[in-house]
């Protein structure tokens, strides 16, 4: 499975915001630069960017000249140096780790500069995944929002927890579209998939961490919800038992997409086993992202950090999923 995640900077940037009216003295003596270690790596990708930074002042810094080194299980697996520069990637030292990761394993990251000045370290252990799915059930529903009502597909999602232990998960809704492409080069027609990731889960007891709603008590503000955009949640809720955890999305194509001709639809549904620091991370990062969240008023968020000798997040996570074919898709949508 391939996700595209641009939050992973913020680590580096909300550590150098001051929240307040007068510019605070920054000592840089006091205060060296420190190595901002990122990557939340998916055992399923073939792939994974491992992200290197300075803090600053006002703003992160490239590294210019360092070494990453993997070790699994005490052994080095690979030792990497920097991609080149895209400026798309915002100037961001990058590393592609190719490294295949099981359950279980041992994990050790090790970002090093040629200057021998900087040495910032990360130990994760691959979390287990969860056995299976045991079922999907689907229902076309209507929700009304805003005064007005949408057409909505509802899935019911049922798994087991992982027993005697506690576990910490994310939900992904991969809708993919698949759609017909004229290729001038080769002259033919291919299938391009398009993917989105939105959803909803305004009445899951579980994803909205114990404050269920209705898309009108959104609107009226009786409830101050933190839309859980990321999709965590642990298992204290239902621990060593079933759940059936409810959500919705879209899926009706996008108008620059409704052509004459027959679509493709998919809806794949991931349930990631993610690391305790990841769940905590991308906690922070949904009340950070919110509407609730005012820098001005509000104490700044500590985003968690698990890498030693300097900041950053360094995650893995194992998956399980099932896929729902749609073939009659312009017939019910």
């Amino acid at each position: 499975m391939k996700t595209y995640i641009y939050y992973l900077l913020i680590v580096t940037s909300i550590l150098t915001i001051v929240s307040c009216e007068n510019e605070l003295p920054f000592d840089f003596n006091n205060n060296p630069p420190k190595l901002v270690m990122n990557a939340l790596i998916d055992t399923t990708n073939p792939e994974n960017i491992l992200y290197l930074n300075f803090t600053g002042k006002e703003y992160a810094t490239n590294v210019q000249n360092a070494t990453v080194e993997v070790r699994i299980n005490g052994q080095l697996a690979e030792s990497l140096r920097p991609l080149p520069i895209e400026p798309e990637e915002n100037e961001q030292c990058r590393f592609k780790i190719t490294s295949k990761f099981n359950p279980g394993d041992v994990v050790r990251i090790d970002a090093l500069t040629d200057d021998g000045k900087y040495h910032a370290w990360s130990e994760v252990i691959v979390p287990q995944p969860l056995k299976e799915i045991e079922k999907i059930d689907t229902l076309s529903v209507e929700i009304s929002k805003s005064g007005f009502t949408y057409d909505r597909l509802q899935y019911k999602i049922t798994f087991n927890d992982r027993p005697n232990e506690d576990n910490y998960y994310r939900i992904l809704v991969d809708l993919q579209i698949s759609i017909p492409d004229y290729n001038f080069d080769t002259d033919e027609t291919v299938m391009k998939i398009k993917h989105s990731y939105g959803f909803e889960a305004h009445d899951d007891i579980v994803l909205t961490d114990g404050h269920p709603s209705t898309g009108d008590d959104d609107d009226n503000g009786i409830f101050d919800n933190i839309e859980n955009k990321y999709g965590v949640f642990d298992d204290s809720r239902f621990k060593n038992s079933s759940y059936t955890m409810t959500v919705y999305n879209n899926i009706r194509a996008p108008r620059y997409l409704q052509l004459p001709v027959n679509i493709e639809v998919d809806v794949v549904i991931h349930l990631l086993s993610i690391t305790e620091t990841e769940y905590y991370y991308l906690k922070a990062l949904n009340l950070l992202e919110s509407d609730s969240y005012d820098e001005t008023i509000n104490e700044p968020i500590r985003l968690p950090s698990n890498v030693n000798g300097g900041l950053g997040v360094i995650g893995i996570s194992t998956e399980t999923s099932k896929t729902i074919h749609f073939p009659d898709y312009w017939a019910r949508y």
